[in-house]
This record gives structure tokens, C-alpha cells and sequence, in this order.
């Protein structure tokens, strides 16, 4: 019985192909992220935007009980 030189090919040029799909769809995304996703998500926002919650360790008194209203406000409604 000879050696199966037919199968191993077959499996070879399987996992190349596989292999060069997997390579051409990880660039397609990697792209697509590239072109979609912001590039820097936590900058410092321009205009008018609002600091909502004050620094726990901060030197100025805080407002307890406008922290927890805050709180509650943002676990009822997401904002």
C-alpha cells in the first residue's frame, strides 16, 4: 500500500486556504474597526460639556445628597 500523497495534499491546500481566509477576514475587520471606531474614545469633550460627578477625594465639601440623586437618576433611567 502506497502513501496517500492524494489525502495530504487535499489536507494542505484545505489549510492554506483556510488559513488565507482567516488572515483576508481578520484585515477586512481590523479595517472596518479603523474606519469606524474613534480613535481616541476617553479625550477631554469640547463645548458645553458637563462635569457630572465631583471628585470623591477633592478638597471642596461634597454634595451627598445630589451625588446619590444623581445615582438614582442614572440606575432608573440609563442617563
Amino acid at each position: 500500500m502506497g502513501f496517500p500523497y492524494r489525502r495530504i495534499m487535499e489536507a494542505l491546500r484545505f489549510l492554506l486556504l483556510f488559513v488565507t481566509c482567516s488572515l483576508l477576514s481578520y484585515g477586512i475587520v481590523t479595517l472596518l474597526a479603523d474606519k469606524l471606531l474613534p480613535a481616541d474614545p476617553y479625550h477631554e469633550p469640547h463645548g458645553n460639556a458637563v462635569k457630572v460627578v465631583k471628585i470623591i477625594n477633592s478638597p471642596q465639601t461634597q454634595d451627598w445628597d445630589g451625588y446619590l440623586a444623581r445615582l438614582q437618576l442614572f440606575y432608573l433611567t440609563g442617563e
